[in-house]
């Protein structure tokens, strides 16, 4: 059945390729926004009814591994010439138990007077509208809420010194990395934090909070993924 298949669809391509302007079809590349990754230790269990959900994930992208990924134009918001940033706020992410709801059916809009007060924290607008319309519409919040939320949870956070804006790379390790957290924040527990690498590299922190912002414990769907015994944190970009 199998080899059946693959010769009809041989003839059929043969087929159109003999006719003018026409060829075999081809596959629809990915038209996902060159975001920050996503949550992936979690399966996403697709729409679900808005504000129905369990926790929070706060993720903290650090910002010169996602612009060291691939090529940006000069004028890019988050990676152009002349940005520092650091840590990001990637997004606030209603989860459940065991996976997260996406994508939910909401009245709210996203208004630009929003986006412009969230890129304080998240310097990018196609992030900002990606953001809320996977994780925000299942907030059951409106857009202005929703990111006064994302604000509240980020301003409540320290960024420990040695991560804020380093000129030269950092060399640590997960233990090391999740223990200065842990000391410039200490309503922040060893099971509420987790790191994301790429390799050797720091990509992200997520944190995990209750409804009303304060930190509780992750739940096996959100757990650590840096396997090196070093973390490799790539500087920031120094000013043209």
């Amino acid at each position: 059945m199998i080899l059946s298949h693959w010769f009809s669809r041989l003839t059929i391509c043969a087929a159109l390729l003999a006719l003018p302007l026409l060829g075999c079809p081809k596959s629809t590349p990915s038209s996902s926004p060159p975001q920050q990754q996503e949550p992936d230790d979690a399966p996403s269990l697709g729409p679900g009814p808005s504000g129905s959900f369990d926790y929070y994930v706060l993720s903290l992208s650090w910002s010169p591994q996602f612009c060291n990924s691939r090529k940006f134009p000069p004028s890019d918001q988050q990676c152009g010439e002349g940005r520092r940033f650091g840590f990001v706020v990637h997004g606030l992410w209603p989860q459940y138990e065991k996976g997260y709801p996406e994508s939910c059916q909401t009245g709210f809009s996203l208004a630009q007077p929003t986006v412009e007060k969230a890129l304080q924290m998240m310097p990018s607008q196609k992030l900002i509208e990606h953001e809320w319309q996977k994780h925000g519409t299942c907030s059951g919040l409106s857009a202005e809420q929703y990111f006064a939320q994302v604000e509240t949870a980020f301003a409540g956070l320290v960024i420990p010194e040695p991560y804020r804006q380093p000129t030269a790379p950092v060399v640590t390790s997960l233990a090391e990395l999740k223990q200065s957290f842990l000391a410039a924040n200490p309503r922040l527990t060893p099971s509420s934090l987790t790191a994301q690498c790429s390799g050797t590299y720091l990509r992200e922190v997520r944190i995990c909070l209750h409804k009303d912002l304060s930190p509780m414990p992750c739940t096996s769907f959100v757990r650590d993924a840096c396997k090196a015994p070093e973390v490799q944190l790539r500087p920031v970009r120094h000013a043209p």
